[in-house]
C-alpha cells in the first residue's frame, strides 16, 4: 500500500507507514518530524502537526522556487547568531577544524556561492554574553561595530525568554556568500582571537564574502556539513 506524497506539486508515491517522500521529510524540522511521530501515536490519525509539516515544506518549496540559485548550489548550517552575524558582514570567517578543499568532492566550492543557513539550535545567554566580552577585550574576529549591536539585541530577548528571535531567526536559509580557501587561523591573526568558546576548532578560517541576503528567510531544515540546496 502506498499514497501520494501530501506536499502540493509532488508526484512521490509514498510507503503506508510513512507520511512524506524522503526529500521533503528531511526539509521539516527536526522538533515538528518529533510532534508528527508522536500525535500519530497517540491518536492513529492525520493531526494539526502533520498539516504543519505541509505548510512548513510547501513555504520553503516556494521560497526556493522564488530564488534562483544554480542546479547543484551547496549549503552549510550554521549555528546562531553565527550565521546573522555572516550576512551583515560582521563574520568575514566560518572557524571549523578541517579544510574542506583538501577533499577532491570539495574543493571545488572554492569561490563559489553557498546558501547560508541557520541551525534550529537556540543560543543560550551565557554563549552570548561570552561573545560580548570577547569583543569588549578584543579577543573576537568579529567585526565589533557591526556584530555588538545585533548580538546584544539577541542577548536581551533571549534574556526575556522571546520566543520569536526575528533579528537571528532559526531554522531558515538566510542568503548566500562565496566562500574562499580556507586558512589556517595561525596564518590569519597574529594575536589569540577566537569568537567562540569552542577552541578546538579554530584551526581553519573559512573566507566567506559577497554577502547577497534572501529578500526573506527561506524555511529548511538544514544538515551537517556542506549539504544540497538545489
Amino acid at each position: 500500500m502506498s499514497h501520494a506524497c501530501p506536499v502540493q506539486n509532488c508526484s512521490s508515491q509514498v510507503a503506508s507507514h510513512l507520511y512524506m517522500c524522503p526529500r521533503h521529510w528531511r526539509m521539516v524540522p527536526k522538533p515538528l518530524q518529533t510532534a508528527v511521530y508522536e500525535s500519530y501515536q497517540k491518536d492513529g490519525r492525520v493531526s494539526v502537526n502533520h498539516r504543519e509539516a505541509v505548510r512548513v515544506v510547501e513555504a520553503a518549496e516556494a521560497g526556493r522556487s522564488a530564488i534562483k540559485l544554480p542546479p547543484g548550489t551547496r549549503a552549510l548550517t550554521i549555528y546562531q547568531p553565527w550565521a546573522s552575524l555572516i550576512m551583515i558582514g560582521a563574520k568575514p570567517y566560518e572557524f571549523r577544524r578541517w579544510d574542506f578543499s583538501l577533499l577532491p568532492a570539495l574543493a571545488k566550492l572554492v569561490g563559489q556561492r553557498i546558501v547560508i543557513h541557520a541551525s534550529v539550535r537556540r543560543p543560550s545567554l551565557d554563549e552570548l554574553n561570552d561573545i560580548l566580552d570577547r569583543i569588549e577585550q578584543g579577543e573576537s574576529a568579529l567585526k565589533a561595530d557591526l556584530a555588538e549591536p545585533l548580538v546584544r539585541q539577541m542577548s536581551a530577548a533571549v534574556g526575556a525568554k522571546v520566543a520569536d528571535l526575528h533579528m537571528a531567526p532559526l531554522g531558515v536559509a538566510l542568503g548566500t556568500a562565496v566562500i574562499g580557501q580556507p586558512r589556517r587561523v595561525v596564518d590569519i591573526f597574529k594575536g589569540a582571537v577566537a569568537d567562540s568558546d569552542r577552541l578546538d576548532e579554530h584551526m581553519f578560517g573559512w573566507p566567506l564574502a559577497s554577502i547577497e541576503p534572501f529578500p526573506q528567510p527561506v524555511p529548511a531544515a538544514g544538515a551537517q556539513g556542506f549539504w544540497s540546496w538545489s
